[in-house]
């Protein structure tokens, strides 16, 4: 009998978990092969496929083994293919900074001083109750001059100079004008390079002294790359197997144990209903009649990366704890699994962390550690009126890239202790003179310079700062 004939025997029985029937298989297979033979037939091939990984599942006698197997085996997939797609996109190139930002400022505003830019993470939250993520951009724009105020023209212009430069026009600009409060407002899109430029430009006339009369400006955004999907299929695969592998592993680990079954098989089916009830609602959102722009269209199953996948990967390791260990470790690794995720969900509580007592606002974060946070706080002192409250308000939203704002003035609330204590309990005689401050949401991280320029030096505003996301 040939060495190559038991070669491929034995790979084929790879699929069998491992064990003596393995050798115990290969010794019949070669007895019964017919002389001459090289390799195994495709019935063999076929069986031995199909009946060594039935063998994984153990449990010779039951079916709902096989069909929960393909269930944690289909929810690794998808989680899997969530996660290769992801990891495709924030292969991209990042967005322009420096000189080559510089050169299309100057293209698109020519004389004129530019705020904002900067790069942008793969991912934001979506604005507005849908939530969900799109795709990051970062966000120039200028103040309205008297030339920018004729926002026909001047979008025109803007048109023009851009395609000179290399950019193909997407579509024509699109123009409104409404009459009962005098306002215009202009855009159109652009791509080049791999880049896509959403241009709009608005100009209010009859506005109150303390808001903006609007601005020009652009979001920059990459284009959605071929390789997204090309991640998420190798990905899908190499999650399902692991799925099942350890899905056959723990079920014949467990099949002396009825106690181990019931309790594995009730957190599988947990697991296996957040995937399903995540996918169902994640579909409704984007099965809407006009999705939201910009929206990561690739896949839906980038929302399970989240808050979802958290709750059933630790429902999943749960099921796992208790098919294979022992009864006294696994209260103690279901305790740990439970904590974790939990903790990994909501963030863990303020009394795990130590308190302190701050005599201000806290001190400017390293800029490698905001490069790509969309959160800034702007601190009032607390003496400030009422009146210097509003007006930082209103200059806050003079920024186009603001998305909320929140007020925070409670020394017991969690976003005060978040920003002066890291989420600990804030002590001290202080409490009663920190400065509160607006939380500000934004939907670029290069946006905060604006923001700085824009509040920074009104009266009541005690400080600026850019915070960790």
């Amino acid at each position: 009998m040939s060495d190559r004939l038991a070669r491929r025997y034995a790979r084929l029985l790879r699929f069998y978990p491992p064990g003596p029937r393995r050798a115990e298989m290969l010794g019949t297979l070669l007895e019964c092969a017919p002389p001459g033979r090289s390799r195994p037939t495709v019935e063999e091939i076929v069986n031995l496929t199909r009946f060594g990984l039935r063998a994984r599942l153990g449990r010779p006698a039951g079916t709902a083994v096989v069909v929960l197997s393909l269930l944690v085996m289909l929810a690794c997939g998808l989680l899997g293919a969530a996660a290769g797609a992801r990891l495709g996109w924030t292969l991209q190139k990042p967005l322009p900074t420096g000189a080559e930002a510089e050169r299309l400022t100057a293209t698109a505003f020519p004389g004129l001083p530019v705020l904002g830019g900067g790069d942008a993470p793969p991912f934001v939250p979506a604005f507005g109750a849908d939530g969900g993520e799109i795709y990051g951009f970062a966000e120039y724009w200028v103040r309205n001059t008297t030339e920018t105020r004729d926002v026909p023209a001047y979008t025109k212009g803007v048109r023009d100079r851009l395609a000179g430069a290399g950019w193909e026009i997407r579509d024509d600009v699109s123009y409104d004008e409404d009459l009962e409060q005098p306002s215009w407002s202009a855009g159109f899109s652009a791509t080049r390079g791999g880049l896509t430029l959403a241009y709009s430009a608005y100009y209010v006339k009859n506005h109150p002294w303390y808001d903006s009369d609007g601005s020009a400006g652009f979001q920059l955004s990459r284009t959605t790359p071929p390789w997204p999907a090309r991640f998420a299929v190798p990905g899908a695969l190499l999650a399902a197997c692991v799925g099942w592998l350890l899905f056959g592993w723990a079920s014949r680990r467990s099949e002396d144990h009825p106690g181990r079954t019931v309790g594995a098989a009730a957190f599988a089916w947990s697991a296996i209903v957040v995937v399903a009830l995540s996918l169902f609602f994640v579909s409704l959102w984007f099965s809407q009649p006009e999705p939201l722009e910009g929206r990561a269209l690739w896949t839906t199953l980038d929302q399970l990366s989240q808050a979802p996948t958290t709750l059933a990967l630790g429902l999943g390791l749960l099921a796992l704890a208790t098919a294979v260990l022992p009864a006294r470790s696994r209260v103690f690794a279901a305790a740990a699994l439970v904590l974790i995720t939990v903790g990994a969900m909501t963030g863990w509580p303020g009394w795990a962390r130590p308190g302190c007592t701050p005599s201000g606002p806290p001190a400017d974060l390293p800029a490698a550690e905001v490069a790509s946070s969309l959160v800034a706080r702007v601190y009032v002192a607390a003496d400030a009126s009422d009146d210097q409250r509003n007006i930082a308000q209103a200059a806050i939203w003079h920024v186009p890239s603001v998305r909320t704002t929140a007020w925070s003035a409670d020394v017991t609330d969690q976003d005060f202790r978040d920003a002066y204590c890291g989420g600990g309990r804030i002590t001290g005689a202080s409490r009663a003179t920190l400065p509160q401050f607006w939380l500000v949401e934004l939907s670029s991280p290069g946006a905060f310079e604006g923001l700085v320029a824009e509040v920074s030096k009104l009266p009541g505003v005690a400080a600026v700062r850019h915070a960790a996301s």
